[in-house]
C-alpha cells in the first residue's frame, strides 16, 4: 500500500510538472535523480514514468531510459482533430441529455474566474494555475456529457496538448475571452453558438500550437 501511494504521488507531481512546462519536451527522466529531489526510493518513480508513458507524455529512449516527450506538427494537428471531435460531441450530448444546468454553469464560471486571475501572470507558477483552470473548463464541458470512456480519453489527449500550451505567448488572455464567449451561449441554453465557439476556439488554439511548435523545431 504504501509502494502504491508512493506511486501515485510520482505520478501526480511528475504530471505536474510535464503539463506545467518546467519539464520541456525532450528532458531525460532519471529515475535516481528524481527520487532524490521527491525524497522516495526509484522504484515508485519508475512506476511513474511507465504511467505517464501510457498516457502519452513520457516516451522509451534507445538507452533504455525515459524521456518528456516531444511533440511534431503532425501530433498536434491528430491531437487536436480529436480534441474537436470529442470535445464538439460531448457538449452537443450534454445538451441532449439535459446536462446543462445550473450546476454545470457555475462549474464553468468558477473555472473561468480562476482561469482570468491567473491570465496576466508572468510567473511559470502563475502560467501553470491558468492552465489548470483552463484544463477544468474543458473538462467540465466533456464530463457533462456523462460518456466514461469519452472523459478518460479526453483526459489524456488534454494533458498531451497542454505540455505545448504552456508556452505559447499571449495565449491565456485570448483563452478566457474564448471561455467567456463558450459560456455565454451555455448560460443562454442555445447549443449552437455554444458549439461554434467552442470549435473557433479550438481551431484557433490549434494553430497557435503549431505555430509554437514550428518555432520550437530544430533549424
Amino acid at each position: 500500500m504504501i509502494k502504491t501511494t508512493l506511486a501515485e504521488q510520482a505520478y501526480q507531481e511528475l504530471r505536474a510538472r510535464i503539463i506545467g512546462g518546467k519539464l520541456a519536451g525532450g528532458t531525460r527522466l532519471l529515475p535516481n535523480e528524481l527520487a532524490a529531489d521527491l525524497g522516495i526510493s526509484p522504484t515508485p518513480v519508475k512506476e511513474a514514468c511507465l504511467r505517464l508513458e501510457a498516457d502519452g507524455l513520457v516516451v522509451a529512449t534507445a538507452r533504455r531510459s525515459m524521456a518528456v516527450r516531444s511533440f511534431t506538427e503532425a501530433d498536434v494537428e491528430a491531437l487536436y482533430a480529436a480534441r474537436i471531435l470529442i470535445e464538439k460531441g460531448a457538449l452537443e450530448a450534454a445538451f441532449e441529455a439535459g446536462h446543462v444546468d445550473a450546476a454545470l454553469k457555475a462549474r464553468l464560471a468558477e473555472s473561468l474566474e480562476g482561469h482570468r486571475a491567473y491570465a496576466d501572470g508572468t510567473s511559470l507558477d502563475d502560467l501553470a494555475r491558468a492552465l489548470s483552470y483552463d484544463r477544468a473548463f474543458h473538462s467540465a464541458l466533456v464530463e457533462a456529457s456523462g460518456i466514461a470512456l469519452i472523459i478518460e480519453t479526453h483526459a489524456r489527449i488534454l494533458g498531451q496538448t497542454h505540455t505545448l500550451f504552456v508556452s505559447v505567448p499571449g495565449e491565456y488572455d485570448r483563452s478566457v475571452s474564448e471561455h467567456r464567449a463558450i459560456l455565454c451561449a451555455i448560460e443562454a441554453d442555445d447549443q449552437g453558438q455554444a458549439v461554434a465557439a467552442l470549435l473557433a476556439h479550438l481551431k484557433r488554439s490549434r494553430e497557435n500550437t503549431l505555430r509554437q511548435v514550428r518555432l520550437m523545431a530544430p533549424a
